[in-house]
């Protein structure tokens, strides 16, 4: 039984027999005495007990004991040399000076070449004579593993540099090109769906499955004969990155600074290619570190001749040829002007680098709290959906239908997927501020693993719901109203109902005799079939009672049924010439357009259809508010000059509006989007309000919608691409309060006046739109491609015009006080009076002011 003593070494507890305790006690003493008379002496010993502490807690690991014996300490003192030893070599480079060199090469060169794992058996200094391991022992494959003790994300990369026997930040730079940097430089040419889109990835998901697979390991002792690669603190312009590599390759610092100064040159490589090697490599701040930076072994004679060379002491260094001080001189010249350029301006770029550092932190804290923000609200959102919440009235969607498909673990699936990259740049925000680490290895493995297992869940229940809404069906059926009166009258039915749709009823003339109500049911499924047996399942009610026809205001669904987007229109055909008669709510709910004074003696009109002149009324004059200058919608007129601009630009027809109309019951919209060939004609009134007038055949197909705040509008291309060939273009009148956004594509046509002053104002053409505005705007953004022209009247405090393909800007009438414009192609801009202006052309274009 051997007693044993606690110590501590380098801030570790170690266990150690008495015997072996006395030998290191005494092995440490001769140490501090020997160093005692070199400068930063503590510093020294301190790397010393650091190296002894590293090697004592990784025998024990690998011995899986806890009390360190005689024989480890024998083998750590052949490791790390002794004072003997070392003397034994400064004795021989005396003789190397004087002519002895071959002596001192066989030493050295004994000494140096124990690394931290070798054997010795006869560690004698004078005869540099070792003993190595037997030929027939047996050495262990290597594991490859993930490295515990020196990882930054896992281990991954720590650990295939220990397997492939290299530093570990080249592993690291390469996972950080493949996931990021090539991505990044080719996105431009290859778009986000290229080959190195998804090497990206590829890159992440191997990344993730090794993680996984490979198991951690807390032992692998640090090889000490592999090269590191650290930041060079003593010869840094900024970083240190630069003559850090030098020194790893064995190269002048200039070439390297060279080669860095022509790689930002090039799309900024050599800049992106600095910043991320100062992000990953560490600096080498300790003695050890800059020995390890040269790739020695940690001995006493190494940490001699290292103190040496820090302290000049080596008076006779190799002697370069002329020769090649002549090809290096421009190279240290350019090191040197830099070197300089750093000294000067490294302390300022360190403090921007530090503000742009916080103030990335500060962006990515605010959009992770924002973002988890929305998740909670959304989360909320779900639960009082499923409390059974009415959502109030006027809700685009019917959300209480979704309860059968929006399951539990589909909602907190989705709220994981969303909320943990959320909490992940939240956190990357806070490391980027503190510049230190807040969240353990083991939490972030497992919020990536929980973050993953809910992108499967969410596949898993989500993909079955998204693929139901994939085909369209339509169920068409017609009804013969038998209504006994000459004069039948139609009216609508309130029916109060939260689950509840509303359909469209369109009046249509016809040669017939009786009148019919067709139905076309739509919805959405998996197959076609599917889709149309879903639209079967919309139930709705209409009665005949003497000669009123009364049409419920909704549908609804049947019981158990999904929803899967159902919608019904439905066209009332009426004989030409059979009058009838029309309440004042039926009026308001069909899509046929009727003025003001119309809806008012609504009860006292009769009404009929006829071939020439579509919908009359028989006993008044029909009042369509075409003008749109009726005081009760407070619809603003447009000045003489603006309409002869409108009529000048886009034809004198612009305004003349179809005797055949259609009116589209929408509201609470600020942005409009309109597809295809359209005359649009804005009017800024009180109330929302969409007309379109044109061939009934033209408007039957009209998808007019409001998604969001945006009014979309388009023609449903149901017989297929040439059935453009038959279709004129179809009038629109659009009033509303005001608007923020317009987007047009196909060949439209628009006038946008009468608004006033605009805060923020988008134009997006494509196609061969034209649009005429006039008016007042703080801030406009204008974008046409194509053929597009726009005509710009009024004054815009910052306009910012962006004009591709052979497009054009008339503004010559329009006082601009900043204009930054960019054309390409064969684009043409013409400004009258401009403050500021900063234009780009390229190709044939031209941007002109006067």
């Amino acid at each position: 039984m051997k007693k044993t003593i606690s110590i501590n070494i380098s801030g570790v507890i170690f266990h150690i027999e008495e015997d072996g305790y006395d030998k290191l006690k005494n092995y440490l003493t001769t140490v501090q005495q020997y160093f005692s008379t070199y400068e930063d002496s503590q510093e020294i010993v301190t790397d010393i007990e650091n190296r002894i502490a590293e090697k004592l807690l990784a025998k024990l690991k690998a011995a899986d004991k806890q009390v360190v014996s005689l024989e480890d300490v024998n083998e750590l003192v052949a490791a790390m040399g002794t004072v003997a030893d070392f003397e034994a070599v400064e004795e021989e480079e005396v003789l190397v000076t004087n002519g002895g060199r071959h002596s001192a090469a066989g030493v050295g060169k004994g000494t140096a070449g124990r690394g931290p794992g070798a054997q010795t058996g006869n560690p004698n200094p004078a005869s540099g004579s070792y003993s190595s391991q037997p030929a027939s022992a047996y050495v262990a494959p290597r594991r490859l593993v993930r490295d515990l003790r020196r990882k930054t994300l896992g281990g991954v990369c720590a650990g295939l540099a220990h397997y492939f026997n290299m530093d570990v930040v080249w592993i690291r730079l390469i996972f950080v090109g493949l996931f990021v940097g090539l991505p990044a430089l080719s996105g431009a040419s290859n778009g986000p769906d290229g080959f190195f889109g998804g090497l990206s990835g590829f890159t992440f998901i191997i990344y993730v499955a090794m993680w996984i697979a490979l198991p951690g390991v807390m032992t692998i002792e640090d090889d000490k004969t592999v090269k590191k690669f650290f930041r060079n603190p003593e010869d840094k312009v900024l970083g240190g990155v630069a003559s850090g590599i030098a020194a790893y390759f064995g190269v002048d610092t200039g070439i390297i600074r060279l080669l860095f100064v022509l790689g930002i040159v090039f799309f900024g490589v050599g800049f992106l290619l600095y910043i991320v090697l100062w992000m990953i490599a560490p600096q080498a701040n300790t003695l050890t570190e800059k020995m390890e930076m040269q790739g020695q072994p940690i001995t006493l004679s190494n940490i001699e001749q290292s103190i040496k060379q820090n302290l000049n002491i080596n008076e006779t260094p190799d002697r370069e040829s002329t020769l090649t001080r002549v090809l290096l001189f421009p190279f240290r010249a350019i090191a040197t002007i830099i070197g300089g350029l750093g000294s000067a301006l490294g302390p300022l770029l360190n403090g921007v680098v530090s503000l742009i550092r916080v103030f990335a932190g500060v962006m990515m804290l605010i959009l992770g709290f924002s973002f988890m923000i929305v998740c909670l609200a959304l989360l909320g959102a779900a639960i009082g959906l499923w409390s059974g919440t009415h959502f109030g009235p006027g809700t685009d969607l019917p959300i209480e239908l979704f309860r059968s498909d929006v399951t539990v673990p589909m909602v907190f699936s989705a709220f994981a997927a969303g909320i943990i990259p959320a909490f992940g740049l939240a956190i990357l925000g806070v490391m980027l501020i503190t510049t230190r680490s807040v969240l353990s290895g083991r939490t972030a493995l497992t919020l990536a693993g929980v973050w993953l297992l809910s992108l499967v869940i969410l596949a898993g229940t989500a993909t079955p719901l998204i693929s139901s809404f994939q085909r369209h069906g339509t169920v068409e059926e017609t009804k013969v109203l038998n209504v006994p009166a000459a004069i039948p009258t139609f009216a609508m039915n309130q029916v109060e109902n939260d689950d509840s749709f509303r359909p469209s009823i369109d009046l249509k003339g016809y040669e017939g005799t009786t009148l019919n109500l067709i139905q076309y049911f739509r919805a959405q499924g998996t197959t076609r079939a599917e889709a149309q047996a879903n639209a079967r399942q919309i139930k709705y009610v209409y009665s005949i009672k003497d000669s009123t026809v009364r049409f419920d205001e909704t549908m609804e669904l049947a019981p158990k049924a999904r929803f899967r987007a159902q919608d019904l229109d439905m066209d009332l055909m009426i004989p030409y010439e059979k009058p009838f008669r029309m309440t004042r709510d039926f009026a308001r709910f069909i899509r046929n357009e009727f003025g003001e004074k119309e809806i008012d003696r609504m009860g006292e009109s009769i009404w009929k259809f006829t071939k020439a002149e579509g919908l009359v009324c028989i006993n008044f004059p029909r009042e369509k508010n075409r003008d749109d200058n009726d005081e009760d919608n407070d619809v603003t007129d447009l000045t003489d000059d603006v309409q002869s601009a409108v009529a000048s630009e886009l034809g004198d027809d612009f305004d003349r509006v179809s005797d055949h109309t259609r009116q589209f019951n929408v509201t609470n919209f600020s942005k409009v989007n309109v597809a295809g060939a359209f005359v649009v004609r804005f009017r800024k009134g009180d109330v929302y309000k969409v007309v379109a007038d044109g061939r009934e055949d033209d408007m039957s197909d009209m998808d007019v919608r409001v998604n969001g705040s945006t009014l979309e509008v388009k023609i449903d291309r149901r017989g297929g691409l040439f059935d453009w060939s038959n279709r004129k273009r179809v009038g629109l009148t659009i009033t509303v309060p005001g608007i923020d956004e317009l987007t047009l594509s196909g060949a439209s046509k628009a006038s946008l006046a009468g608004f006033g002053n605009y805060k923020d104002l988008k134009i997006d053409m494509s196609g061969a739109c034209r649009t005429v505005f006039d008016g007042t705007a703080d801030r406009m953004n204008i974008q046409l491609s194509g053929a597009s022209n726009a005509v710009l009247r009024g004054h815009i405090n910052q306009l910012e015009a962006d004009l591709t393909g052979a497009s054009k800007i008339e503004a010559t009438d329009l006082d601009v006080d900043k204009a930054e414009v960019d054309a390409s192609g064969a684009s043409h801009a013409n400004f009258g009076h401009v403050n500021k202006m900063d234009s780009e052309t390229s190709g044939a274009s031209k941007v002109t002011r006067q």
